[in-house]
């Protein structure tokens, strides 16, 4: 069974992100390279943390301003190597699944 990454729709994840119980899976999405229960830890002030969908919502950001660069060529095809941007049109399908327009 394949699981899909909340971050970015890359739907080839190993394992879930988080498990029925909260915990963090502790996954790594081979196309973002977002890490669940590493890069969804984000302290916006003293004790004070952004929620799990904020900080995904935070990081996708960033991931897009950054051109949606490939993680690890491990993800996709041979012709699509890790560091490169992800074809847009691949990127705008893996982002319906998560119900996110990509913008022109």
């Amino acid at each position: 069974m394949k699981y899909t990454c909340p971050v970015c729709g890359y739907d080839q994840m190993d394992d879930i992100a988080y498990y029925e119980n909260g915990d963090a899976s502790f996954e790594l999405c081979s196309c973002c390279g977002f890490q669940f229960g590493v890069d969804d830890d984000v302290e916006i002030e003293d004790s004070i943390f952004l929620s799990r969908s904020e900080a995904h919502d935070l990081y996708r950001s960033n991931w897009l301003k950054d051109g949606a660069k490939i993680f690890s060529d491990y993800a996709f095809t041979p012709d699509q190597d890790e560091g490169e941007p992800l074809e847009r049109m691949i990127l705008q399908k893996q982002l319906r699944r998560i119900h996110i327009k990509l913008e022109s």
